[in-house]
């Protein structure tokens, strides 16, 4: 009885190599081939609003007052970039300037390294006042422009 259970195993087995080996011998061709993908340099800033400016030292209106202000945004990006921050000086329609300075983190830009990036930033502006008849008294505005670009 063992013997004819083991000549069932033996022909069971060569069985299953003969049709497992018909199954590749019906294959008549394969091939092989890679996916890619190339994702686009992208970035995005959020969060920034407008922001006021007030005295930071001397008396409002007096020569050589400084007034500062600041406001936070993030940049997400998925690459290396170069932030940099533009405007002009505060003006009141009529012809008066105030002398403004920004900066980005305390810095002139900002250079992030490695791969991504995903950060809260500080935009601050600071002013000063020439000689107290350099400009009218009244409302001044500026507008800045952050630019992130890829490095």
């Amino acid at each position: 009885m063992k013997t004819l259970k083991a000549i069932y195993t033996v022909i069971a087995a060569m069985g299953l190599i003969f049709f497992g080996s018909q199954v590749l011998a019906n294959q008549l061709d394969s091939e092989s081939a890679e996916v890619t993908l190339s994702v686009g340099k992208f970035a995005k800033l959020s969060l920034l609003d407008n922001f006021a400016l007030s005295l930071k030292s001397g008396q409002d209106g007096d020569a050589g007052d400084i007034y500062d202000g600041s406001d936070e945004f993030r940049v997400e990006s998925n690459c290396p970039v170069n932030i940099t921050v533009e405007g002009n000086d505060l003006a009141n329609g009529t012809g008066s300037t105030i002398s403004t300075s920004y900066k980005l983190d305390g810095a002139d830009s900002i250079q992030t390294t490695g791969g991504v990036h995903n950060g809260l930033h500080s935009v601050s502006a600071e002013a000063t006042l020439g000689n107290i008849s350099a400009q009218e008294a009244g409302d001044y505005a500026a507008d800045i422009t952050i630019t992130v670009s890829a490095i």
